[in-house]
């Protein structure tokens, strides 16, 4: 196996010489005879969520091995791990070369401190203007763009679903009378401060406040996409540098979020250009797959943890990181008239899948700042929580349906869901129609034991673009043939929910065979 030493800049293999240095260490593997059972590690409610996604408990579950940590230790101080990625943070007077000599270690990255270059690193993403005094009704209208008031008047607004929020701090959250429900109620199941290894988070910054308003306040003047949702609250973002740390740090948030039985996450949060000597990414990197939060999001998503994140403000430059995560939903900004505001990233991914995934109001949209004031924001930190509340309300109207269903049921009650483009992907979405996206994909079991229902879903149907397919006993083979029996599309793939891309077809009726058994009739328009 060949291993590794990231060095970004030449300048670190001097600094690296002497003295105390930071660095990230990948492990090889978590060892061998680790012997475990899922309720070591993950609490009931987590235990559900993975058999409700199909999940498999596996090797990603695994705390690192013990006895990698203590032979770590004794040559440095080991601050941070996590088991996902399989690394640790460690400060030590060894050189990068030297701990990649380690049999366990596979890849060594230098962290430099880095000389901070920024005086507000949310400057971009939060613009405020004048205090506003308003009434429910005139707080309504970035929910009702995206259908969450039709959502509310079925009666659901968030209860017993569990959302996340990782972010750079929740400044007075705990005494402002708009979040009051919130603590009568004991909805904030669990906290933690990543960067400082504690619990307190209501301090350090007043975005996460933000944030977390525009989906969970209640009161007069604002009320949240998901009022009555429950919440972790995670700080991840250190505001006063941008650096790798900081993605680790949001990797370990994940993990927690993931043990304790999170349904959703949301981050407003997003990564490309470091401070000096940390070593930026560019775009061909924003593939889902490189930076160290993607890889962390790949492994949140494999344990049916549900992402919302959002695309960046680097607009009309491209999406940054973790937006370009697959399998998750990363939001676009509009305004109040679906409009794209001008400061959203664009997408598509370098590898060109369609991002951003959906968009929502983040151009002046209402939040409840840290003195409990009612202002107007700006910002893609926005519009995911925003969206992320309307998800938590369809995960609630639909609690046996897994987070892809959910994600693609999202994406294909955007308006422009047959032909997205690089600004607000498949558009703007409608709970209402998720909902009912939703509901034609739960498995219901007819009394008459004569009647066979069949287990594979394919909506919508007839279809101009996409269409999904789903079945609760999992898809390990599409094939799609001619009325003829031409076989004009096949795909290999081990999931319960697929998202099929008919637009290399033309238009016509085919037949859709699901492992190698079901038949289903499919129009393509």
């Amino acid at each position: 196996m060949k291993k590794i030493v990231s060095l970004f800049l030449a300048v670190f293999i001097v600094l690296a010489v002497s003295g105390q240095n930071r660095y990230l260490v990948y492990l090889a593997d978590k060892g061998l005879n680790q012997s475990l059972n899922i309720e070591d590690v993950l609490s009931p409610r987590a235990i559900k969520n993975h058999k409700k996604n199909n999940v498999v408990f596996n090797e990603l579950d695994f705390p690192i091995n013990a006895s990698y940590i203590e032979q770590l230790k004794a040559i440095g101080q080991v601050e941070k791990t996590s088991k996902w990625l399989n690394a640790v943070i460690i400060v030590t007077n060894k050189t990068a070369n030297q701990l990649v000599q380690l049999s366990f270690v596979k890849e060594v990255e230098y962290l430099a401190t880095g000389i901070s270059t920024k005086s507000d690193k949310f400057k971009d993403e939060l613009e405020l203007s004048t205090s506003k005094t308003l009434s429910y009704d005139s707080t309504e209208k970035q929910n009702v763009l995206i259908g969450v008031d039709c959502i509310h008047d079925k009666g659901f607004m968030g209860q017993n679903v569990l959302l996340a929020v990782l972010d750079a701090g929740f400044q007075g959250m705990d005494t402002i009378s708009l979040f009051d429900t919130i603590y009568a109620q004991n909805r904030i199941i669990d906290t933690y401060d990543f960067i400082d290894n504690d619990t307190t988070v209501y301090e350090k910054h007043n975005h996460g406040t933000m944030v977390t308003s525009v989906i969970a306040a209640n009161g007069p003047g604002i009320i949240g996409s998901a009022p009555y949702v429950d919440l972790c609250l995670y700080i991840t973002e250190d505001v006063t540098r941008e650096v790798h740390e900081e993605e680790f740090d949001l990797v370990r948030g994940l993990e927690r979020a993931d043990s304790v039985g999170a349904d959703l996450v949301n981050i407003s949060l997003s990564y490309l250009q470091f401070d000096t000597l940390q070593g930026d990414y560019v775009y061909a990197q924003m593939d889902g797959e490189t930076t160290i939060c993607a890889k962390g999001i790949q492994a949140a998503t494999s344990k049916g943890l549900l992402v919302v994140c959002s695309a960046g403000n680097s607009g009309p430059d491209y999406i940054r990181t973790p937006c370009d995560a697959d399998s998750i939903l990363c939001i676009g900004a509009t305004d109040t008239n679906n409009v794209k505001a001008n400061f959203s990233s664009v997408g598509p991914s370098s590898d060109q899948r369609v991002k951003p995934d959906v968009s929502a109001v983040g151009k002046r949209a209402f939040v409840v700042d840290n003195d409990g004031t009612i202002r107007t924001a700006n910002g893609t930190s926005f519009s995911s929580p925003l969206t992320c509340g309307m998800v938590a309300c369809l995960i609630q109207s639909h609690p046996t349906l897994t987070m892809m269903e959910v994600v693609n049921s999202v994406r294909q009650s955007a308006h422009q869901y047959s032909s997205p483009d690089s600004l607000l992907g498949y558009g703007i979405p409608n709970a209402c129609i998720a909902d009912s996206i939703l509901q034609t994909l739960e498995i219901t079991t007819d009394i008459d034991e004569n009647v066979i229902v069949s287990d594979v879903v394919l909506y919508p149907n007839p279809s101009n673009g996409y269409v999904t397919i789903s079945s609760a006993k999992g898809i390990k083979l599409i094939e799609v043939f001619s009325l003829e029996g031409r076989l004009v599309k096949a795909l290999n793939t081990n999931s319960n929910s697929v998202l099929l891309n008919l637009s290399d077809l033309s238009n016509g009726t085919y037949i859709v065979k699901v492992n190698n058994t079901e038949n289903q009739r499919l129009v393509k328009y």
